[in-house]
């Protein structure tokens, strides 16, 4: 629809779109005034930076970033039903009667069913909003009065500061009493250990730091005296037996010793390292109880929600100012139904009884080319597919409109017109020359709409124009002035210049000068011309004519333009032969039996 169709279809539907624009606000301020007020109260909180918390490996204080992650699982927990039920506690929402009246059909008072519905109301009544990585997050709650609105946005962020200062204590808590029970049970393994290692030392002797030496002195002396027996060759069985065995007994309290020493070893390396395991868990639990009274909760509020004074829905301005761009909007679309249902033709009956002139065919929409396929060709696709839908339609066209004779029946000159630009006619012009020519007769497409020169551009958007006095004159002779169609034997094509005015007087030295040297050359001699409603060129250019057909387009052309189109032409003196429905869409093309299920690509 281009802006002289979009003004025509505002002028006639003025009337509707404003009944229709003023309907939906009518209706939109009686629907806004009964809805039940709205309040919102808005609050906000900060989350830290960083949070503490008691590592579970090594029951230690530390410090964690806030990532991204953490800042979600945050949002998830606001959002999760445990949460909003403990807002509801700590507002005391379970037996508010304001905040959820109790009904017939209800559930009771204090009934599972009514602590869920609070619940689910609770989580229903307020909303989260996050700027990008803003560690701020500000809290909508809704509700019908307004203390009750700015209390939940409030009990929110409260209840989320509580919890998780509690459940700061509550970790502390544990690991304090964690190492108190791992305190006491290294205290006691600790003394029981060195209680056993006291028993070993005094069970061993190993408090005697002198028996060691007095044992190796010991076993010296007796390996010299029994060198020196040795050496003298005393022969003292008895005496030798005796000092051998007292050596060797002397060698046992030896190793015995050594043996006891490296048991004392392990046992001091055991306590030793028990000793600073306990050390360590009582200095751990000296740096956690100080802490009890330095939690920092994981955010702070940095928004307090005050108690509104206006409700937030219904906005009757906001609304009403929405609504009309909606209404003006619905009123368009009604207008296009309406003008398209009752308005516009649609089939060769309706134009028929428009018109009062016979419907000689219905064409389908052409193929076009080129990648969006919006550019016409009608020269190329009836040569490059002969059988199509749309030659098979022309094809007929042009057998119907042949019947009808003609004042001479050895040439013919017919004018294709239409009642508005973009119908098609020249479409329909370049078609029925094209076909004519295939079908082999001479033809002649005369170009006479020098405004849009719709027939020539076409076949060659290149193509020469030629000037109407000139050739008037005689001197641009007709031979040079006409322009041959590519892959075709017998199809030319004249076009008039923009810079030429199609006066009566030019027409009739038109008429006088150069068409008789045309239909002398050509067996039909096909004109297209302006719109007759746009200008007056087409009713001159018909008195050229011996028939006139007029396209109308399928479900555009309006039925007052068609009329007004007949009147114009009638009162002309044009002989009209019919009219011919153009672009109708291919499945209704088929849908209404005109005969292109036969046609093919």
């Amino acid at each position: 629809m281009d802006s002289g169709e979009l003004i025509q279809l505002l002028r006639q539907n003025v009337w509707l779109i404003l009944l229709v624009v003023a309907a939906v606000m009518a209706g939109t301020a009686w629907y806004l005034s009964r809805e039940t007020p709205v309040y919102t109260g808005e609050a906000a909180m900060a989350l830290t930076n960083s949070e503490v918390r008691i590592s579970q490996v090594d029951t230690q204080m530390e410090v964690y970033d806030l990532t991204r992650a953490r800042v979600e699982t945050e949002l998830d927990r606001l959002r999760s039903r445990n949460f909003a039920e403990e807002v509801a506690e700590s507002l005391n929402l379970y037996g508010n009667t304001e905040f959820m009246p109790l009904t017939e059909d209800g559930p009771p008072l204090d009934s599972i069913e009514r602590a869920r519905a609070v619940v689910d109301k609770v989580l229903g009544s307020y909303s989260l909003q996050r700027t990008g990585e803003s560690l701020v997050i500000s809290i909508m709650a809704e509700a019908e009065q307004p203390q009750l609105a700015a209390d939940i946005a409030n009990g929110v962020v409260n209840s989320f500061i509580s919890l998780s200062a509690a459940q700061q204590v509550t970790d502390l808590e544990k690991s304090i009493g964690y190492l108190r029970r791992q305190i006491e049970t290294t205290g006691e393994q600790l003394t029981l250990e060195q209680m056993q290692m006291a028993d070993f030392i005094r069970e061993n002797v190993l408090d005697d730091t002198e028996l060691p030496e007095r044992l190796r002195r010991e076993r010296s002396h007796m390996t010299s005296v029994l060198a020196v027996m040795d050496g003298r060759n005393q022969n003292d069985p008895a005496e030798r037996a005796r000092l051998e065995e007292n050596l060797e007994a002397v060698e046992d309290q030896l190793a015995a010793r050594t043996r006891n020493e490296m048991q004392l070893s392990r046992m001091e390396r055991s306590v030793d390292l028990m000793s600073t395991r306990y050390q360590t868990m009582v200095e751990r639990l000296n740096q956690l109880e100080p802490q009890r009274d330095q939690i920092q909760p994981d955010a702070r509020q940095v928004t307090v929600a005050e108690v509104p004074y206006e409700p937030s829905w219904p906005n009757i301005p906001t609304t009403l100012a929405l609504a009309l761009p909606a209404g003006l909007m619905l009123g368009f679309i009604l207008a296009l139904l309406r003008s398209s249902v009752n308005r516009q033709i649609w089939t060769g009956a309706q134009a028929t009884h428009v018109s009062q002139l016979p419907n000689l065919g219905n064409l389908p929409r052409i193929k076009g080319r080129g990648v969006l396929g919006r550019r016409h060709a009608p020269a190329w696709t009836l040569r490059r597919f002969p059988r199509s839908e749309y030659s098979e339609a022309i094809r007929a066209l042009v057998t119907i409109w042949s019947s009808q004779g003609a004042r001479d029946k050895g040439h013919r000159v017919a004018m294709v017109t239409s009642a508005l630009p973009h119908e098609g006619k020249s479409t329909v012009a370049t078609s029925l020359a094209s076909v004519a020519a295939l079908d082999g007769m001479r033809v002649l497409l005369l170009d006479f709409d020098p405004h849009r020169a719709g027939a020539s551009r076409m076949i060659d958007e290149k193509m020469k124009s030629n000037s109407l006095i000139k050739l008037n004159d005689g001197s641009l002779p007709v031979a040079e002035a006409t322009t041959p169609v590519p892959d075709y034997n017998n199809f030319d094509v004249l076009r008039i210049d923009r810079d030429s005015r199609l006066t009566p007087r030019a027409i009739d030295d038109f008429a006088d000068n150069v068409l008789p040297q045309l239909t002398a050359t050509y067996d039909l001699i096909v004109i297209d011309t302006p719109p007759v409603l746009g200008v007056s060129d087409a009713a001159r250019v018909g008195a050229l004519a011996d028939k006139t057909l007029i396209v109308v387009r399928s479900g555009k052309t309006p039925e007052r333009a068609l009329q007004n189109c007949v009147e114009r032409l009638e009162d002309s003196g044009i002989h009209l032969s019919g009219t011919v429905i153009n672009d109708i869409q291919p499945r209704r093309y088929r849908q209404m039996n005109l005969g292109g299920s036969y046609g093919y690509y």
